[in-house]
C-alpha cells in the first residue's frame, strides 16, 4: 500500500507535465492557472504580513520572477530596500496587488519591471500591456504624489538558449513595448534592454539562465545601472 501511495505522488507532476505538453490548452491551462493563483495569493498574503515590519520611505522593487530572484538586500546594502516580486505575475496581477506591494509601504522610490509575462502567459500585444502599465503608474501617481517611479525596460530574451522557456516572447514585441513605455509621463525610464543584448540583438548568454531569466552576472550589470538613478 505504501508503494502505491509513493507511485501516485510521483505520478502527479509527471502527469501534469504530459498534460501540458501533449494535452495542451483547456485542462492544462486550467491546472497551471490554479497553481499560479494559489502561489500568487500566498505571496500577496505574505506581503501583507511583512508590511507591518516595513520602514516607510524605502525603495521597493516590484515585478515578476526576474524581480523575485533579484537579491536586492545584498546588491543594495546601503539602501532600505524591499522586494515585491512574484514569479509568473503580469500587469493584470499587479493591478490587483498594488496595496500590498506598493501603497502600504509608502516608498520613496519604486523600481518597476513588469510585462514580459503578459507576452508569455496572456499572449497580449504591446499596446494592451502599455495601457495596463499606464493605468498602474497613474494609480501610483494619484496615491503617492511624492514617490519617484523608475520604470525598467523589459529585458531581451534569447530563444536560442531554451525556446521552451522563452515561449511566445520575442524581441520585436519587447522593443515595441519598451518604445511605448518611454512615452509614459512623470516617470524615470531606464533602458536596460540595450545593455543586455548581444551582437545579434538577443539576451547575452553570459547574463542569462536559460534565455529568459537573469543570472548573477546579469544582476551585477543591472545593479550598477539602477544605482545611477537612486
Amino acid at each position: 500500500m505504501e508503494y502505491i501511495i509513493v507511485i501516485l505522488i510521483l505520478l502527479i507532476p509527471i502527469s501534469g507535465y504530459f498534460l501540458y505538453k501533449y494535452g495542451k490548452k483547456a485542462g492544462a491551462d486550467w491546472l497551471l492557472n490554479l497553481l499560479f493563483k494559489s502561489g500568487f495569493d500566498a505571496k500577496v498574503a505574505g506581503f501583507k504580513k511583512q508590511n507591518s515590519f516595513v520602514k516607510k520611505g524605502g525603495i521597493v522593487f516590484v515585478g515578476d520572477s526576474i524581480t523575485q530572484d533579484y537579491n536586492v538586500y545584498e546588491y543594495f546594502p546601503e539602501y532600505k530596500v524591499y522586494n515585491r516580486g512574484i514569479g509568473g505575475d503580469t500587469t493584470e496581477g499587479l493591478l490587483k496587488r498594488l496595496d500590498e506591494s506598493i501603497f502600504e509601504l509608502e516608498p520613496k522610490t519604486i523600481v518597476l519591471l513588469m510585462g514580459t509575462n503578459d507576452f508569455g502567459v496572456l499572449n497580449a500585444n504591446p499596446e494592451d500591456i502599455y495601457l495596463r502599465m499606464k493605468e498602474i503608474i497613474g494609480k501610483i501617481q494619484n496615491r503617492l504624489i511624492d514617490t519617484k517611479t523608475i520604470l525598467i525596460s523589459i529585458y531581451p530574451v534569447n530563444p536560442k538558449l531554451d525556446p521552451t522557456s522563452v515561449g511566445s516572447r520575442n524581441n520585436s514585441n519587447i522593443k515595441k513595448l519598451n518604445s511605448l513605455y518611454q512615452t509614459i509621463q512623470g516617470i524615470q525610464y531606464v533602458d536596460l534592454y540595450n545593455l543586455l543584448i548581444d551582437e545579434e540583438g538577443n539576451l547575452k548568454k553570459e547574463y542569462s539562465v536559460e534565455g529568459l531569466h537573469i543570472n548573477q552576472n546579469g544582476y551585477e550589470i543591472i545593479t550598477n545601472e539602477i544605482k545611477k538613478y537612486l
